[in-house]
């Protein structure tokens, strides 16, 4: 840690111990990327190179065909159709990223999700994803160590369900007289940096993989580019003590990730029969985070409202959101999670790595 007059600057690093998937939402699309069999690595191409490309040998006519056509091979049209050669094919591809096992010959998805980069096009974590993860820590903390009892919040939009009222935990400032302006949140006083640059080199592909409480497991059509397991993620965490008073200091906010672990581990898992291959989840100080991720790690509303009165009310406004799923054993009407499953929503998030399962979004923290 390194004090700057009021400020307290720290290295925050975050390790990846499952894909991490924060998406920039864009989406490529069959005719976006190329895969080698061979590699099993996935290739996009440089747009700009690859449009001036198309310009300067008169292509441009026949690529719009390609875009507008049935074919979906991009690899097949450029190199047959376009006749390209390896080597300047090579010359037009932007990254390569490993596909693991999300794809496969013949059974690719229709579409690969992003991740968000920067405007080099490199790979980075925004620091609101991960100041996001470490206020619900927080939160958590605060609302355990808070009696209650806790009432449903109304909120002031007449459509919209909100269990949770941050309001009297966060707006500890008094810098407006009213305690509901958001400008005196306490968490104004803490900043976190986007993370340094990430290589394309420990990025990968990762399908979606739903698990039931009873350990059963289906395929998800769906592919994210993520970040692999075993990645240091580096950002400067700052906190202004100016603001916070040592109302959040670095050894509370490790303390408070601490216990939405054990919460986490104590509440959701037992609920679901690990799936066969599963990796075991890491003992303390993770914080999970990113797309993917499930309900369980962002939402408040089963420490707020207890076990019994959070189930009742999430598997209501499962029920409420989508009430179109559920046919097939595979994903039941959310109906069904209170005396059926005891847990809502009632499906785990993997995805498959290694030949394991993994839970995406796993990090684990230090702060130093």
């Amino acid at each position: 840690m390194t004090q700057q007059d009021h400020l307290q600057v720290y290295d925050l690093v975050l390790t990846t111990r499952s894909p991490l998937f924060v998406g920039s939402g864009q989406e490529y699309t069959k005719k976006e990327y190329l895969y080698n069999s061979c590699t099993n690595e996935v290739s996009f191409l440089d747009q700009r190179k690859l449009f001036d490309f198309l310009a300067e040998e008169g292509l441009v006519d026949a690529f719009e065909g390609f875009m507008l056509g049935p074919d979906s091979n991009l690899y097949l049209f450029l190199t047959k159709d376009c006749r390209i050669p390896p080597a300047r094919l090579n010359a037009l591809i932007r990254c390569r990223v490993s596909a693991a096992e999300a794809l496969k010959e013949g059974e690719h998805p229709e579409g690969i999700r992003a991740f968000q980069r920067d405007a080099a096009g490199r790979v980075y974590v925004p620091g609101s994803s991960v100041k996001g993860a470490l206020r619900t820590a927080w939160l958590l903390d605060a609302v355990l160590d808070d009696p209650g009892p806790h009432e449903l919040s109304h909120s002031r939009r007449p459509n919209d369900r909100v269990p949770f009222p941050e309001e009297p935990y966060l707006n500890r400032l008094s810098l407006d007289g009213r305690k509901e302006n958001a400008v005196n949140d306490i968490f104004r006083g803490v900043q976190v940096s986007d993370s340094l640059p990430v290589s394309d080199r420990v990025m990968m592909l990762a399908g979606k993989t739903d698990a039931m409480p009873d350990g059963g497991t289906h395929s998800i059509n769906l592919c994210r580019e993520c970040v692999a397991p075993g990645v240091p993620l580096r950002f400067k965490l700052t906190l202004d003590t100016s603001v916070l008073k040592d109302r959040i200091t670095a050894q509370g906010l490790l303390r408070a990730i601490n216990r939405w672990d054990a919460y986490y581990t104590e509440t959701y898992l037992p609920a679901f029969v690990p799936p066969r291959d599963a990796v075991p989840q890491p003992p303390q100080n993770f914080l999970i985070l990113g797309g993917g991720a499930g309900f369980f790690s962002k939402s408040l509303a089963y420490p707020y409202l207890g076990r019994e009165r959070g189930l009742k009310w999430t598997a209501e406004e499962m029920t409420i959101k989508f009430p179109n799923k559920g046919k097939g054993r595979e994903n039941p009407h959310h109906e069904r999670d209170v005396e059926s499953y005891g847990i809502s929503p009632h499906t785990a998030k993997y995805t498959r790595y290694r030949q394991r399962l993994y839970p995406y979004g796993v990090c684990e923290v230090s702060i130093r």
